[in-house]
């Protein structure tokens, strides 16, 4: 099995995160392999990289449970050890629980910057006396010197 940059990287880092030496692990598929030291890489590998600890376990000979399949083809919503077996076992699963959570994620966060926005803007609006137009004006002078300082601060750290 050849090995790409990106999963010798992997590896590398997942020695580092177990505490082994790297330069005692060949670069071989860890999930081949048994014993203390093969469950810590494995653990640290499926911390850092998820999907890639599924592609290796896969290629290690691992599969979906037959209850796992029956469930999938059920239709139903998956039990908690079904979710498990695909996580451990279904990359695609993995990719897609991640795209998800990072959606999530980014639309909690719009939802907070929205939510400041929108409470910067009504302090705003009381400090000009309820006066919309004055508000975004005093928005607008503050943005603008604070880009004005970032950018001063910018050329002292040149």
């Amino acid at each position: 099995m050849k090995f790409t940059p990106k999963q010798i990287q992997l590896l590398n880092r997942a020695c580092k995160m177990a505490g082994i030496d790297s330069s005692k692990i060949s670069p071989s598929n860890p999930f081949e392999k048994s014993g203390s030291t093969a469950g810590m890489l494995q653990a640290a590998i499926a911390e850092i990289d998820p999907a890639q600890a599924a592609r290796w376990r896969v290629a290690a000979g691992g599969s979906l449970s037959v209850a796992t399949m029956a469930e999938l083809q059920g239709g139903e919503e998956l039990s908690a050890a079904a979710q498990a077996d695909l996580w451990a076992h279904d990359p695609e699963f993995v990719a897609e629980f991640q795209q998800q959570r990072e959606k999530g994620l980014e639309a909690q966060l719009k939802a907070l910057e929205d939510g400041a926005n929108q409470k910067r803007f009504q302090n705003a609006v009381v400090r000009a006396g309820g006066d919309e137009r004055q508000a975004k004006r005093l928005i607008a002078a503050e943005d603008a010197e604070q880009a004005a300082r970032e950018q001063q601060r910018q050329g002292v750290m040149s």
